[in-house]
């Protein structure tokens, strides 16, 4: 059973780190295929492409995802199988993200070893990008950390006009608010930047600490050209990039620079590979180069013609940083294939299509440990970190790279550097790489620049209190604002300092939630020496008033203990029942009342009368004359 699986491959014709690369990608396959357990009656295939330049490139791209020389962009997942169901590579952020969409709009995994641009782990836009190194958040986290370490706040960043180097500087601009760093300089070099220039602006800013986060080649540039203007006694903070590099540690007069941090992935050797690669020498080169010249018209693959005259020491030897990336790659494709292909100890089923989305699904829930570390991804199929911090060591012959710290992330965040192991080039002690010097005890900052970091030192007036801490912010509080009767924060003041003089009425008096408002958001900074005394005195009112409580309760409990005590009362039997007087309120008239009259003395017939009115008042007068009729009228004319 033949599964392919592709590796894309970034590798100039001069490239001998790229052809190292081709052999650890070739030695991780052959280990597979010849493991009993990983992958039983299966066997990787694979093919490599060289990545010239992002135009030529697409062609190979191209046939990768095509199924019998077709591309149907809006085919079913289930239904679509390319001419591949993984793939690894390429080197470098600018040239993964140029092709990554092509592959991830199919859920295609692209398990990457070479790039670490942030903006690739945004699984929006980049739904099946894996990566087996650690991203530049990790990076510029670790650069930061490093620089904390030795107290430095004045640095400056050097990058390349790239992806990589401006996803580093943007980042590092982004880490460094509020930290009390400040980016003294910065710049993004190109292979036509005058570097003479950019070294003598970085020592006329009096910076000590360069972050140089770009590419090997202009990485190279830039140290190449500080010891040709002989700058020295600097700290150089290499970028995984670089940090290994094996020819830069041999240039003559590069002691004189100063020292050199790099940092890389903690190293891991391959057991086996050494053999291999010796082994491999003398068969297989001719052919692949034969097979290289054939395909030479359709795809920018490029000829080795002096491949096969590498000898496997300098193989060996070459640049080891990406090594282990590379073997963890090829490694997590066979570990999901083990998965979706439902592997046991013995075989394989046969009867299952491996497709591109269900390994990218089995990716990531993968854990495995492979030689000795775990290789594990999180929700942005990002790896678990591992950084090792290695100093230069360029004064012995051959030079050396000696691990000097750790940075782990997993379970927790851990960072240690051994101080003993870093040969500092000025005295022995660690380089001064801050804008100004701290102010001696009675002095405060003053700001100085448009930096925060720079700032001179003005006396103290009398009565003042400064802040020592690491804010780049002068802040004095006065003892006045305690002392002053006035102040909410007078009584916790005395309370501190003389609590014999705090009385009862004092306590009662102090609004705890009220002062506890006003230390957590003061009109003015308060330094963390004034805050420990203020909330010392919040402690001792606290304290009071709970202990009046305290005795306020325990009398009252005391008197309803006597009062409802078992037992003879207090009261004689002949007094059991209370007089009238002791339980009948006093008549106590206010001027608002008034007493009931003497009803004797009450006239009740006037007393009705009052309101009546007279009857001729209210009755009409009867007027007849002759109008009334008699009986003898009664039935007659009328005249």
């Amino acid at each position: 059973m033949l599964l392919t699986s592709s590796l894309l491959f970034f590798r100039h014709s001069t490239s001998t780190s790229g052809y190292q690369m081709l052999q650890v990608m070739r030695f991780a396959v052959e280990e597979i295929n010849n493991s009993t357990t990983l992958l039983p009656n299966v066997s990787l295939g694979y093919e490599i492409f060289d990545h010239c330049t992002d135009s030529k490139n697409f062609h190979s791209v191209f046939s990768f995802i095509s199924n019998n020389g077709s591309i149907k962009p809006k085919e079913k997942l289930n239904n679509y199988q390319p001419k591949v169901i993984a793939l690894t590579g390429p080197y470098g952020s600018t040239r993964t993200m140029t092709i990554a969409p092509l592959f991830t709009m199919d859920l295609i995994p692209m398990v990457n070893y070479g790039a670490s641009t942030y903006a690739l782990s945004n699984k929006l836009q980049y739904p099946s990008f894996v990566r087996t190194i650690p991203s530049n958040k990790d990076l510029i986290e670790m650069i930061i950390h490093i620089i904390w370490w030795f107290g430095w706040n004045w640095v400056a960043f050097i990058g390349s006009q790239d992806d990589y180097s401006s996803d580093g500087l943007k980042l590092f601009n982004e880490y460094i608010s509020n930290t009390g760093i400040c980016l003294a300089y910065q710049e993004g070099l190109s292979l036509n930047t005058n570097y003479s220039l950019t070294l003598k602006k970085i020592d006329m800013l009096n910076i000590n600490v360069i972050v140089i986060f770009a590419l090997p080649q202009y990485a190279s540039k830039i140290v190449k050209a500080a010891i040709a203007n002989n700058i020295r006694d600097k700290v150089w903070i290499a970028s995984n990039a670089w940090a290994m590099n094996q020819q830069l540690p041999r240039e003559p007069g590069i002691e004189k620079i100063g020292t050199v941090i790099g940092i890389t992935e903690r190293l891991l050797s391959l057991p086996g590979f050494n053999q291999f690669v010796y082994k491999a020498r003398g068969a297989s080169d001719a052919g692949h180069n034969d097979y290289e010249g054939k395909v030479k018209s359709k795809t920018c693959n490029q000829v080795c013609h002096y491949c096969s005259l590498l000898t496997a020491e300098e193989i060996i030897n070459e640049n080891p940083s990406l090594s282990f990336a590379i073997y963890a790659a090829i490694y997590t494709i066979a570990h999901a294939l083990h998965k979706v292909l439902q592997c046991d100890i013995n075989e394989c089923q046969k009867n299952t299509m491996a497709k591109p989305y269900m390994l990218l699904g089995e990716i990531k829930k993968l854990h495995f440990i492979l030689n000795g570390r775990q290789v594990k991804y999180d929700d942005h199929f990002d790896p678990a970190i591992s950084f090792a911090v290695v100093v230069w060591r360029t004064e012995v012959n051959p030079p050396q790279f000696v691990m000097v710290g750790t940075y782990e992330k997993h379970p927790g965040i851990t960072f240690t550097i051994d101080n003993s192991l870093l040969p500092w080039h000025n005295n022995g002690s660690v380089p001064f790489s801050n804008c100004s010097v701290e102010c001696k005890a009675g002095y405060s900052r003053q700001p100085d620049d448009f930096h925060s970091c720079c700032f001179t030192c003005k006396k103290c007036p009398p009565n003042s209190y400064v802040d020592f801490s690491h804010s780049p912010h002068i802040t004095m509080f006065y003892a006045q604002i305690f002392t002053s009767k006035r102040s909410t924060l007078a009584k916790i003041w005395l309370a501190a300092h003389w609590e014999k003089k705090i009385t009862k009425a004092h306590v009662f008096e102090c609004d705890l939630e009220t002062t506890i408002k006003e230390i957590l958001s003061p009109q003015i900074k308060i330094g963390l020496r004034t805050s420990g005394h203020l909330l010392l005195g919040v402690v001792r009112i606290y304290s009071r008033k709970t202990r009046y409580l305290l005795t306020d309760c325990s009398d009252a409990l005391v008197k309803i203990n006597v009062a409802f005590r078992p037992g003879q009362t207090d009261l004689p039997e002949d007094a059991m029942e209370a007089a009238l007087k002791s339980i009948t309120l006093p008549e106590d008239f206010t001027d608002f009342d008034s007493q009931l009259p003497d009803l004797n003395t009450i006239d009740v017939v006037d007393h009705f009368s009052l309101n009546q009115c007279r009857t001729e008042d209210i009755t009409l007068k009867e007027t007849f004359e002759n109008h009334f009729l008699t009986m003898e009228q009664i039935g007659k004319p009328s005249e």
